[in-house]
């Protein structure tokens, strides 16, 4: 995968806002590119760009082509566009261990991945991406 390609997909960003409360977890349904790296079901190092669907404190949804199994770690890279109340826009990256996969029936090879997220995160200024 190129880099310019996970690039040209930022400009496609939605925040649609809070979906509801989950135990006292708020839970963000949004439409943000994200850059999924990890290692695969069959052991193989993955790079893969696709669509980050909800986040809240605790948990992060996105579909993946690769298929992964539960208890995988994964990092997201996630470049959160400027809006009204973000001045500035900002990378994050932040890691998890997969607790659930679910396929959806249909012949897309996609699956839903849940996340749940480590309490350590890197935000940042867009553009000073580290390695």
């Amino acid at each position: 995968m190129k880099n310019g390609d996970f690039n040209q997909d930022l400009n496609k960003s939605s925040i649609q806002g809070v979906t509801g409360e989950r135990r006292g977890e708020r839970q963000l349904e949004l439409s943000l590119p994200a850059l999924v790296l990890g290692e695969n079901a069959s052991g193989r190092r993955f790079k893969e760009t696709t669509e980050l669907l909800s986040i809240s404190a605790e948990k992060a949804r996105f579909r993946l082509k690769n298929p992964v199994q539960i208890g995988t770690v994964l990092k997201l890279s996630l470049e959160i566009p400027a809006t009204a109340l973000l001045i500035h826009p900002l990378h994050l990256e932040i890691s998890g261990q997969v607790a659930r996969v679910e396929f959806n029936g249909q012949n897309t090879f996609q699956q839903l991945v849940t996340l749940e997220l480590r309490k350590k995160f890197q935000l940042q200024p867009a553009g000073q991406v580290t390695q």
